[in-house]
């Protein structure tokens, strides 16, 4: 009878600030999934200020699992592998995201080598390399977190199956682009392997001195024409705000997202969801008895960067947000058949084109960080 083994391949070890930890996996075993647990706790009082980056999914710079030194087979940052996980599950991974003096954050990361959790069809044999290796980049320092980032590795392994599995999913960004505003990206995708989904990133451009962003996701792509047969099959021909809207209706759900935040009235914060649908702020007071008002936020704020209203010196702002474009993606291709016959098979569709225009006076530039279009393939490896 096949089960599901969870081996704890290491637990708790220290992540140094702004360097990569690497783990070697064992030679041989299916191997479903990787469940990363990391966490650390915060130097809270600086973040009253205009700091960006403040959830430790933030500082997760880079997630790759490898193969034999060079084949990949994932690569993303950390938001990025978030993103796959929840199309993958059909849920946000558990994260505790909170900002208030010297509070510890905690975050889930899975990463599927099937597609999705304990799928015993798909997933990765460990023989078909010497050695695979998981490493995990981080820029974070000590300004922000006053401990290491702690590291806890869950395997999940598929024992006493049936036969093989039939391949694994390699999930990269394939492509990332700096867009200009009125400009068309024309992107041809790659024949060599059938892809079960294409995510499009839209990450706005941001100020450091607000946090906010400066345009919003959707203006990132305006028009997207994809289409099959050197532009002959049209596959879909809109906005990414229409996208986005449809992803909710096909998926059969918002994307939602929660946390706290202690923060100086006026400045946003980066709630994880592209485009709010809804949003609720309450202040969360640190003692029984409270004199003055507590902590709110602005409401009716349909960007990702969400504003702190009014800051009490008693309390944190408690929040949550429901919409679409979970960590500013949304899927344009997703197969969803159980035998996989929908998957896009870029060889006999060729060519394959997604050209994705930028609305004209969207500001592209931000003193935090510039905007930042990519498309994130996940592809079947025989």
């Amino acid at each position: 009878m096949p089960f599901w083994q969870r081996e704890i391949l290491r637990d708790a070890v220290s992540m140094t600030f702004a360097q990569t930890h690497e783990l070697d996996l064992p030679k041989s075993g299916l191997l479903g999934s990787l469940v990363l647990y990391i966490s650390s706790s915060q130097n809270g009082y600086p973040c009253l200020g205009a700091v960006p980056k403040w959830r430790l999914i933030d500082y997760v710079s880079k997630i790759e699992v490898i193969g034999d030194g060079a084949e990949v087979i994932k690569s993303w940052d950390g938001k990025e592998a978030l993103a796959a996980a929840f199309y993958d599950d059909g849920q946000e991974p558990p994260g505790l995201w909170r900002q208030y003096s010297s509070t510890p954050q905690r975050q889930w990361i899975p990463i599927h080598f099937g597609r999705k959790l304990m799928d015993e069809l798909y997933g990765l044999d460990l023989s078909r390399f010497d050695q695979v290796t998981l490493k995990i980049t981080n820029d974070a320092s000590s300004t922000y977190w006053t401990t290491d980032i702690k590291l806890t590795v869950i395997a999940y392994w598929l024992r006493d199956a049936m036969g093989p599995f039939g391949g694994y999913f390699r999930d990269e960004v394939w492509k990332s682009w700096t867009p200009v505003a009125a400009a068309i990206e024309y992107s041809d995708l790659p024949v060599a392997l059938p892809i079960r989904r294409i995510l499009l990133e839209a990450r706005p451009a941001r100020t450091s001195a607000t946090c906010k962003n400066d345009s919003s996701m959707h203006a990132l792509m305006s028009d997207i024409d994809f289409t099959f047969k050197t532009g002959q099959v049209r596959v879909y021909k809109g906005s990414l705000e229409a996208l986005g809207h449809l992803s909710v209706i096909e998926l059969g759900r918002f994307v939602e997202a929660r946390g706290s935040i202690d923060r100086t009235a006026g400045l946003g914060f980066e709630c994880g969801v592209g485009y709010v649908h809804q949003n609720l702020g309450y202040g969360g007071a640190d003692a029984d008895s409270i004199s003055t008002a507590l902590s709110n936020m602005s409401m009716d704020i349909q960007d990702s960067a969400q504003e702190m209203a009014y800051r009490s010196g008693n309390g944190q702002l408690q929040w949550a947000v429901r919409g679409h474009g979970y960590m500013h993606t949304l899927p344009l291709w997703n197969a969803r058949k159980p035998d996989l016959a929908d998957l896009l098979d870029p060889e006999g569709q060729k060519v394959v084109k997604v050209d994705i225009l930028t609305a004209t006076g969207t500001d592209v530039s931000g003193s935090d960080r510039n905007a930042r279009n990519a498309i994130i393939l996940s592809r079947l490896v025989r």
